[in-house]
């Protein structure tokens, strides 16, 4: 299947998923139809500059944020927009990643316009907790000991892409974020800065970035909080294969902006 076909190919199939969406019935198991999107695009289509579907994105989908987490200032809005210049600019054929390190970082663009810009990377070291939930948060220095750990243990991440398996490597990083959100390391700000660590994440696949509407804030709520409660992250999981595809097919394979760039860089 060459580009041209797996791209026409990948349209067809979210179309299915797209009535599957309107009919409420996306938890069903047994769906293969993200997978297989998920898997054409890795194997058989030509990904653009990672640089223009982030310029696409933060034009069309950061104000989500600000609808989502309803008290964000316009200072974290413009820091939302510095966060995705790191995640667009940041190379791994150059860059070292590192969970720990990235997040910290993530999380200073994300208060760098902030008359306060010291806030960005602050750990929290009293209780926390986590707003519309019944959830025992750990003790901040309990967080404090669970996010310090990735400093030297974060390569463990792509582990499974030795053997290109892009499913485990996926699971493995949700998983992991959804941990961190747990944990709440910082004293505000984890959910922005631990989807954008994800974004980054998935980059190291050349999957573009993820946005979550607000339309979908109450499904994504209920499978993070199974996922954090019970730790069954099937339904996390499933949310985000979706919204995997919702990021290929409507920042890439849709995208007119994109089609009209003749600059293809992977494979």
């Amino acid at each position: 299947m060459n580009n041209q076909e797996a791209r026409e190919f990948i349209e067809v199939l979210s179309e299915g998923y797209k009535k599957r969406r309107k009919n409420n019935n996306l938890s069903e198991d047994t769906d293969f139809v993200p997978v297989k999107i998920i898997e054409i695009y890795h194997k058989s289509v030509e990904k653009p500059h990672f640089k223009n579907l982030v310029e696409t994105y933060k034009k069309k989908y950061i104000y989500n944020e600000a609808r989502i987490e309803k008290n964000i200032s316009r200072e974290e809005q413009r820091g939302l927009g510095e966060v995705y210049d790191y995640v667009s600019n940041f190379d791994y054929e150059k860059d070292n990643f590192n969970i720990f390190i990235c997040a910290m970082l993530i999380h200073q663009k994300l208060y760098s316009k902030c008359p306060d810009s010291s806030f960005g990377g602050t750990l929290r070291d009293d209780q926390a907790i986590l707003k519309g939930t019944y959830i025992d948060v750990m003790p901040g220095i309990e967080a404090q000991k669970y996010f310090n750990s990735f400093i030297g243990n974060s390569n463990f991440i792509f582990e499974p892409l030795k053997d290109d398996d892009i499913f485990s490597y996926i699971k493995g990083c949700i998983i992991v974020t959804v941990k961190l959100i747990k944990a709440q390391p910082f004293i505000d700000g984890n959910k922005r800065t631990f989807r954008a660590l994800l974004n980054l994440m998935l980059k190291r696949i050349n999957i573009p970035p993820i946005y979550i509407e607000i339309e979908q804030m109450e499904e994504y709520k209920k499978a993070l909080f199974e996922a954090m409660i019970n730790e069954n992250y099937e339904s996390i999981i499933r949310f985000y294969y979706y919204k995997i595809c919702d990021a290929i097919v409507e920042l890439d394979v849709k995208n007119s902006e994109l089609r009209e760039k003749t600059e293809i860089v992977f494979k």
